[in-house]
């Protein structure tokens, strides 16, 4: 149920979302119920680092086994979140004591408490901008920090630990992959809202031509979770670009609510 008075208010609008995969899609089931016709199209996979990849498991390993040695820990999104607790039930039978654990949004934060983990997180807004503002990520001197992530995100979250005296080390868990086959239907797909969860996914579908000029249907309506992926959206030719408060389902609903009525 959806605070939407009129649920079938999305009736007959297509909306196509192009996120990763996930087991209980929250936002699908509240546009479906909202009347929406939602089409998931997931251009970018996300592939976890396995053992079996030996010199980046062993990495893996050592950081998790030195685990006590950090005075905080900050996961950035729902994969770090459960790909960082399989590491560390395999290798903590009882959870180290004396971190402070921080998550960069709600969902991570939830998903981190059941695995036991208690994390704060910031409240409205919910990004690396708005993580840094809280007290405790203030004065740092010599504290070591530990960022669980996706190979190759953001710099600003580390850069910024650093310029306020933290050692921050980066326990890599998973790399995103786009499927350029889901890419290709994503793009051929007529749409009345495109959803895009990350920079990364909307300059995916703004592919450039052979002149450099991104390739975009500029009136499609899109929605995305923060002004900093808007931006991006905008430079990429798109003119109706709609910035939820942010990526949680039902803030992204309320966007596409605005995008559409």
């Amino acid at each position: 149920m959806t605070d939407h008075a009129d649920k079938t208010s999305l009736a007959a609008k297509r909306i196509l979302l192009i996120r990763p995969q996930r087991q209980d899609d929250q936002l699908i089931a509240m546009l479906e119920d909202n009347g929406a016709e939602v089409t998931h199209r997931p251009v970018m996979t996300v592939r976890a680092v396995v053992e079996s990849q030996e010199q980046e498991s062993q990495k893996i390993k050592d950081q998790i086994l030195e685990l006590d040695n950090f005075h905080k820990a900050i996961v950035v999104s729902g994969n770090a979140a459960e790909l960082s607790l399989e590491w560390i039930d395999k290798y903590w039978p009882m959870l180290p004591v004396g971190i402070d654990y921080f998550a960069v949004g709600e969902r991570t934060a939830e998903l981190l408490k059941q695995g036991g983990i208690d994390a704060l997180h910031p409240s409205g807004r919910q990004n690396s901008e708005e993580l840094l503002k809280l007290e405790q990520l203030q004065e740092l001197e010599n504290q070591r920090i530990i960022i669980f992530r996706g190979v190759g995100g953001r710099e600003i979250l580390g850069e910024t630990l650093i310029e306020r005296g933290a050692r921050v080390e980066y326990c890599e868990l998973y790399r995103r992959v786009i499927d350029t086959e889901q890419l290709a239907l994503a793009r051929q797909q007529q749409t009345d809202c495109l959803i895009a969860h990350s920079g990364e996914l909307i300059e995916a579908m703004g592919e450039r031509d052979e002149g450099g000029e991104a390739r975009v249907t500029a009136d499609t309506a899109v929605v995305v979770p923060s002004e900093r992926v808007a931006a991006i959206a905008r430079d990429l030719g798109y003119r109706q670009v709609f910035s939820a408060e942010n990526a949680l389902p039902k803030s992204m609903l309320a966007a596409v609510y605005k995008a559409i009525n």
